[in-house]
């Protein structure tokens, strides 16, 4: 966000470019992260998200992609994303009867209750959007420069600084919490968690902090608590992360039909259910 912004004087003229390259490097590296969540989730039977957390996404995504975004490579960048969710939303629809077996009104609801999330996330983003954008100045700092639609002191910046911070909390605590209550692999890679953290760190606190450096002005909520709690227990969740999955490795089981187990399932019981839902299919 923020491509449109007019920096001071006293900031280098490279810097909006190159915080728009940060924060497309980030794009990338999530389209790559949608890609590899799709082909592990349908290779091992598992979801590769929480419900939660991809209700929101899928929400913020939306909303900013009609409503917020105005130039075109962020436009283009949050359609990429929608495009790439696709594939991704049909494998955790495709699997969430598997990974849910052991919680029978989930698995059975596993859509109703993505679409329920959906629905709260985009009246909640589109309201906070709406409210930000209505009044120049809003959000911490002189806001002079920061255009949206021609209106002047419109950080979208800062706007995507929180609600895109809340999703990746979100997302960050759902995906170790998930790890952990599976005790296994399944959905789930090391080249996941790079991609995932490494689009997190670019598009996120990798712009913000460059802008704060040379615009300190607008930029100063990177060291807001909220935001220093926000982004904490996202960065403390995803380092934790490739630490538990590289745990969890060390037990789990590969069924033959490449569905991944904890080391302690029963394995009759793994194929039962995966039987099962053969069947439904």
């Amino acid at each position: 966000m923020g491509s449109s912004d007019i920096p001071p004087p006293s900031a280098p003229t490279w810097l909006v470019p190159a915080s728009t390259v940060l924060l497309g490097s980030g794009i990338v590296c999530w389209l790559a992260c949608y890609v590899l969540m799709t082909r592990r989730s349908l290779a091992t039977h598992a979801t590769p998200i929480p419900l939660v957390p991809l209700g929101i996404n899928l929400a913020w995504e939306v909303v900013y992609a009609l409503y917020v975004t105005e130039a075109p490579l962020e436009l283009a960048g949050f359609a990429m994303w929608l495009a790439f969710d696709v594939p991704v939303l049909y494998a955790t629809l495709k699997t969430a009867p598997r990974s849910f077996a052991s919680a029978p009104l989930v698995a059975r609801n596993a859509g109703k209750l993505l679409a329920v999330v959906f629905v709260f996330g985009l009246a909640s983003n589109a309201l906070f959007a709406w409210w930000w954008l209505a009044e120049p100045h809003r959000g911490h700092g002189l806001k002079w420069g920061k255009v949206w639609n021609g209106l002047e002191a419109r950080d979208t910046t800062e706007l995507a600084w929180w609600s895109a911070g809340v999703a990746q909390m979100a997302m960050s605590v759902g995906a170790l919490a998930m790890l952990i209550q599976r005790g296994h692999s399944g959905g789930q890679s090391y080249a996941i968690w790079l991609c995932r953290f490494a689009g997190t760190q670019l598009g996120l606190p990798g712009t913000c902090f460059l802008l704060w450096w040379y615009w300190p002005e607008a930029h100063g909520f990177v060291w807001h608590p909220l935001s220093i709690i926000i982004v904490g227990t996202s960065m403390a969740c995803d380092v934790a992360y490739p630490f538990v999955l590289a745990h969890v490795r060390k037990t789990e089981r590969v069924l033959p039909d490449g569905t991944v187990v904890a080391g302690d399932v029963d394995v009759a019981v793994a194929d039962r259910n995966g039987a099962r839902h053969k069947k439904r299919n």
